[in-house]
Order: structure tokens, then sequence, then C-alpha cells
């Protein structure tokens, strides 16, 4: 079972906000990963399926089973306190249902499904429903964030957060190298998070945590440029291709050229910012057991 939720400090509000993008984080990271693998699933069923069915599995069990009864209490308040956002609430709602009873369909036809059929039609076709199941899951997390996350703590008051938080709920187990270890070894194993702390001091452990996080942040800075540049290239051709005119064309063209270079100032931006936090990062950790251990204790604590 995944830990319970350890206790935030901040107020309420920003504490449920925040875990619940901590869950979109390793939402994003776990549907990049199985979009990957699902384009590889007819080609290499054996060394595929088991990653993926893992994968699968943990966002039907955690996301689908606490991460979005979380937000359902969540929009529930919004909804009493701007009843405007009624239609895209019940629209969001209908997507929890239907985006469960999907996982639940693709789990249990990836199971089933053996190595020759994977290798053939039916793979192809059970491939290309976990990419539907990824895009769909993409847009609706953006679209939580966007119009839900900014607003939730400007709409809400502290009797919401009060109905609204849950204090031992379970934790994310992609949070947790035991926990992912155990439940999604597979998984695990393919993320580099399988736990092998246990053989290490309490410094060194603490020190490859904190290089696997930061190399998990590249990957994850790196992954949602990709996808991010994917998306954007898919934008510029569909708004191409509804040009009607000279003028129209003018218009589109300025349009894009303002999102590529948007575009482009991430790219420059997030690997900077990324460089700059590892650089910290590492050379704290690094300066741990070199420090007098009542500071070390009460500088670096990792509750």
């Amino acid at each position: 079972m995944s830990q319970a939720r350890k206790p935030d400090r901040r107020s309420p509000g920003k504490a449920y906000m925040n875990a619940l993008r901590q869950d979109h984080a390793s939402l994003s990271r776990v549907l990049r990963l199985i979009d990957a693998l699902a384009d590889r699933l007819s080609r290499s069923p054996e060394s595929v399926k088991p990653v993926l069915l893992d994968a699968l599995r943990y966002l039907f069990q955690y996301h689908h089973a606490f991460h979005h009864p979380r937000e359902d209490r969540l929009f529930a308040r919004i909804r009493a306190r701007r009843p405007a956002l009624e239609e895209t609430l019940g629209r969001i709602d209908h997507e929890h249902v239907s985006g469960e009873q999907e996982i639940a369909a693709l789990v249990g036809d990836l199971e089933n499904a053996n190595t020759r059929q994977l290798a053939g039609k039916p793979g192809a076709r059970l491939a290309a429903r976990i990419g539907e199941y990824v895009q769909h899951a993409r847009i609706h997390m953006r679209d939580e964030e966007v119009v839900f996350y900014a607003r939730a703590e400007a709409a809400l008051n502290e009797a919401d957060w009060t109905a609204i938080v849950d204090d031992d709920g379970p934790q994310d187990p992609l949070l947790d190298p035991d926990s992912i270890a155990n439940q999604y070894p597979a998984l695990a194993e393919h993320l580099g998070l399988a736990a092998g702390y246990l053989s290490e001091t309490a410094d060194q452990e603490a020190t490859v945590a904190d290089f696997h996080r930061q190399l998990i942040a590249l990957t994850d800075v790196y992954g949602s440029l990709l996808h991010d540049g994917l998306d954007l290239t898919r934008a510029n051709v569909k708004r191409l291709l509804a040009v009607r005119g000279p003028f129209g064309l003018l218009r589109t063209v300025g349009d894009i050229s303002t999102d590529n270079l948007r575009f482009a100032g991430h790219c420059v931006s997030r690997p900077s910012r990324w460089a700059i936090n590892t650089g910290c990062t590492l050379v704290l950790a690094w300066a741990r057991p070199y420090l007098p251990r009542q500071a070390s204790d009460n500088s670096f604590d990792r509750s």
C-alpha cells in the first residue's frame, strides 16, 4: 500500500493544491513513458508489455482511484462558488468517469493479450487506443490546471478547504522508491527507481536521491518540451490548412510566429532553470557529509 500523505505546514488550500500539482507532474511523466512504449508494443511485446502494464495499473490504481476523487471534491466546491463553470465542470466529471472505464478496459485487454496477438493487428489496435487515452488525458489535465487549479485558492474559503482536505489519503507511490518498487516493479526498474537505497549510508542515500531527482527533472524538462513542440507543430499545420485568403494567411503567419518565439523562449529558459537548480542542489548534497552533524540534520530535513 502507498504511504500516507505527510503533513504540510502550509495553509490547507496551498497544501492541497500542491499535492494535486505533484500528482499531475507524476501523471505527465508516466503519460510520456506510456506514449513511447505504446509505439513499440507491436514490435517488442515481450519487453514492453510488463512496463506498459505496470504504468497503466499505476494510473488506474492511484490516479483514478485517489487523485480524481480529490479533484471531484475540489470541483464540487468550486461549482457551488462559481455556477458559471457548471457546464465545464460537468464535462470534467464525465471525463473522469469515461477515463476510468477506458483505462480499466486497457489494463484488462493488455493483461489478456499474448505475445502473438500483440505482434499483430490486435496489438496495433490496442496501441492506438492507448495513444488516444494518453492524448485525451493530457488535454484533460491541462484544462484542469488552466481553468480550475489557477482559480481554486482565490475562489474557496477556509470552510471549503476544511471540507475538502483529507489528511490520511495515500501518497503517490511514484514519490516513494520502496512503494513503487513493491507495487509496480517493472515500471520502477524502467524509471530507475527500484529501491536500492537501503544498503547506502544516510548521507550516501540522500546524495543518490538528490542526483536521481535532478536526472528525473531533466527528463521531464525535455520530455515536456518535446510534446509541447509536437502540439505546436500540429496546431500550426491546422491553422495553415484553415487559411482561406491572403489576409487570413498574413494573420495566421503572425500568430504562428508569436507562438514559435514563445516556444523558443521556453526551450532556453526551462533547461537554464534546471541547470541552476541542479547546481545548487548537488553542491549542497556533496557538501552534506562534511558539515557538522547537528547542522546537517537541521539543514537537510528530508521529512
